[in-house]
């Protein structure tokens, strides 16, 4: 059965959207006389507004669009409506359908659910548009892009973006079916969309959110990057400018999927190595200058795979040896059996005795022998180009205010990621240890995490170790590094918080959430319940389903460790085969449910309980149809069990499961799939569904199918519920996995 759009499962921006909703009293968009201009018919078309006039309406170049207009507010261009959108379309010339718009972010911060937006191909009074917003979600910001079609909003993707700085530029761009959102130039969304053509460029605001200067106008041609891959024996995933990835399979040529304009940077990098293998890339970066870029060069070659390695430089002084390659700043040395710098500027080595994973680590030893001024050491991790591309753990002595920091050196530019911890003088032997897994990056002190951050900028290359001025370290490891979960803290609700660091649930580290029962119910059995999220990070415009749990005391009164991940972007809990971060159902299965067995176990026979709706709703379905033997029981409410293609949500549930072949065969409840699976649960009753907002018809279908496959289970009778954590199916749902899980046990 074919959903609209209405039904689409909600993403962090819904209450907004909602909001929108209720100002659809449209009025038609007035005709504006376009100005005169002196470019002939093929010349492209520009404009910008830096709104330094008095305040008030935006101008006569400018058409409000029906939802109401901006206005100028001290030099800048505000929403007019606290808590609705309004907006403006440049109206003032005519534009090719291949269109630009960009905004600059001031210094007067958003506020609650406040969004700003460049809009392209605006038209319809507004109602027709594709909007990147900076979204400000509470505190989370991220960016994310949008097509409004009809008044109806649907999301095509989503990026993690943490506060922009005033002066930040986001534009938005539409060249043919290519819809992208830039942030400073690098692109951090794109898309495929052929709903709009024409239009013109625009901005777009929920609540009073302001920027401070626009331009916009046609798009300039663009043109593709690719070239050439030799010696590949496996997969390789390439990246352009840090954000356009591209799985290569099989030599021969590449093509990335963004096309860039005329005199743009491009540099393109290998994000993933293939199993086995190194790749370098030459050729690799430039300016485009009016043609197609078809040369750079990715030559893979195959060698020993190292897992681990290690170094007490317990030998005479002099160089590290035939294991490691100095780099090309220049090399270490060892002096009383210590690894120590040889300049006053930087010095390192790469181990190079194998060819290392991209997830890997890197760990040294503080000496005694204190560092002095700036001096610093530092665990480095894909280290390659002669060291000039790296990420490094510094332990820098800071002129007597000793602190840790992660940095990235890209061709030779040092940048920081995240934050500096403070860690005050460490004492001789103190551990630091640096590891990359995924795109998560992790710097520990003595096995306790003291910064972790998400980067996608480099893969490959080696473990190393770097050193400013002459400081000294010792007892050197490495090697490949996987799966981790880190302690972070406890609040005051009993409710702990664990960093994860995941290549299959990656950009960042991701946090788990754990409520341990303190007074259970006497009598009944302690189990695992895996609270599945529907919303990316830690986002809650759906409720919030630990704290819904916590609210009903459900920790104790069913004895239940409850467990809730988060995940990088809105999840499916399937396994996407074109994205390696976003392996949803192997995080689920083979790293989450083991750490929890391994670590928080009290009996060692504890149930595996899901419990989610929506998107998590025929994500638990999945997981306990495929996997019965990990999970024992699953509690699914008004979720899409109709769902017949990938995209039906569009880029939402496209992110999550990649290609529609992947969704057909391995994740769409059908009724063959269903009958492969249903082996496990014809006598025992391991299901209970329920539904009413969004997806009644579904679950009414589902229970039809299941009913026919002889498969045992309960559904709830249709009550009139909201689509959210909150609204009251939580207590049915546990009171039913509890009466199952007994019956089970009987």
């Amino acid at each position: 059965m074919t959903r609209t759009l209405t039904r689409k499962p909600k993403s962090r921006v819904t209450w907004s959207l909602r909001l929108l909703a209720f100002c659809s009293l449209l009025v038609p968009l007035l005709a504006s006389p376009h100005k005169a201009f002196a470019e002939t018919a093929s010349d492209p078309v520009t404009a910008s507004d830096d709104f330094n006039r008095a305040n008030g309406s935006l101008g006569p170049n400018w058409t409000d669009i029906s939802d109401g207009g901006l206005a100028i507010s001290s030099d800048a261009a505000a929403g007019t409506a606290a808590a609705g959108l309004s907006g403006d379309v440049w109206t003032a010339d005519s534009f090719t359908s291949d269109q630009y718009s960009q905004v600059q972010v001031t210094s007067t911060q958003l506020t609650g659910g406040q969004w700003i937006g460049p809009a392209v191909r605006a038209q319809d009074s507004g109602q027709e548009a594709y909007v990147g917003i900076y979204n400000w979600n509470n505190g989370s910001p991220d960016l994310m892009l949008f097509k409004r079609n009809g008044g109806t909003w649907t999301q095509l993707g989503s990026y993690n973006s943490g506060p922009l700085a005033a002066g930040t530029q986001l534009e938005v761009t539409a060249a043919g079916s290519i819809i992208s959102f830039l942030e400073n130039g690098v692109q951090r969304i794109t898309a495929t969309d052929t709903s709009l053509t024409g239009g013109a460029p625009g901005i777009i605001s929920f609540g009073t959110g302001q920027v401070g200067s626009w331009s916009g106008g046609d798009a300039p041609t663009t043109y593709t990057i690719g070239g050439t891959v030799s010696g590949l024996t496996g997969t390789v995933v390439l990246q352009d400018n840090g954000g356009d990835n591209l799985s290569v399979s099989a030599n021969g040529t590449f093509t990335f999927a963004t096309p860039l304009a005329d005199g743009t940077a491009y540099s393109v990098t290998v994000r993933t190595y293939p199993s086995g293998q190194t790749c370098t890339a030459s050729n690799a970066s430039g300016t485009i200058s009016a043609a197609n870029v078809t040369n750079v060069a990715v030559a893979c070659t195959s060698g020993t795979q190292a897992s681990s390695a290690s170094d007490d430089f317990n030998r005479a002084n002099g160089s590290l040896g035939p294991n490691w390659t100095d780099i090309s700043d220049g090399g270490l040395a060892i002096s009383s059996q210590a690894v120590v710098g040889t300049s006053s500027g930087l010095t390192g080595d790469i181990r190079t005795d194998g060819v290392y994973a991209s997830d890997q680590y890197s760990q040294i030893e503080v000496t005694s022998t204190q560092l002095t001024g700036s001096q610093w050491i530092g665990a480095a991790v894909r280290v390659q180009d002669g060291g000039q591309e790296a990420y490094a753990g510094i332990y820098n002595w800071n002129n007597g205010s000793p602190d840790l920091t992660i940095f990235e050196r890209n061709g030779g530019t040092w940048t920081q990621l995240g934050s500096t911890y403070n860690s005050a003088p460490l004492a001789a032997g103190t551990q630091l240890k640096l590891m990359v897994v995924g795109s998560t990056i992790a710097f520990m002190e003595n096995g306790v995490q003291r910064i972790a951050v998400g980067d996608t900028s480099l893969a490959g290359g080696a473990p190393g170790i770097m050193i400013d001025g002459t400081g000294q370290a010792d007892n050197w490891s490495g090697g490949t590094a996987s799966f981790e979960v880190h302690y972070l803290s406890t609040d005051s609700s009993g409710v702990a918080s664990y960093d994860v660091i995941s290549a299959n649930d990656s950009d960042g580290p991701q946090v788990l959430r754990v409520l341990k029962p303190t007074n259970p119910a006497p009598g009944v059995p302690h189990n695992f319940l895996y609270v599945l999220p529907v919303e990316a990070g830690l986002g809650s415009s759906d409720g919030d389903g630990l704290e819904t749990l916590l609210s009903l005391d459900a920790q104790d009164k069913y004895n239940l460790t409850i467990i809730e991940p988060s995940f990088g972007i809105d999840p499916w809990y399937a396994d996407n085969p074109v994205n390696p971060a976003v392996q949803y159902e192997t995080f689920m299965t083979k790293e989450l449910v083991p750490w929890v067995q391994q670590n928080l176990a009290t009996t060692g026979s504890e149930q595996n309980w899901l419990i989610g709706f929506s998107k998590s709703g025929i994500g638990g379905q999945d997981l306990l149809l495929k996997h019965p033997d990990i999970f024992t029981l699953a509690a699914s409410w008004d979720f899409p069990a109709d769902m017949s293609s990938y995209d039906q949500f569009g880029a939402d549930s496209g992110a999550g499961y990649g290609t529609d072949a992947n969704f057909q065969a391995n994740y769409r409840l059908t009724q063959a799939f269903v009958d492969a699976r249903k082996g496990p649960f014809l006598n025992s009753n391991r299901i209970w569904i329920g539904g009413y907002s969004q997806f009644q018809n579904d679950i009414s279908d589902y229970d039809e199918l299941l009913t026919s496959e002889g498969i045992a289970h309960s559904t709830e009778t249709p009550t009139n519920m909201s689509h959210s954590w909150g609204s009251g199916w939580v207590p049915l749902a546990l009171a039913g996995l509890s009466q199952e899980s007994a019956n089970l046990s009987n």
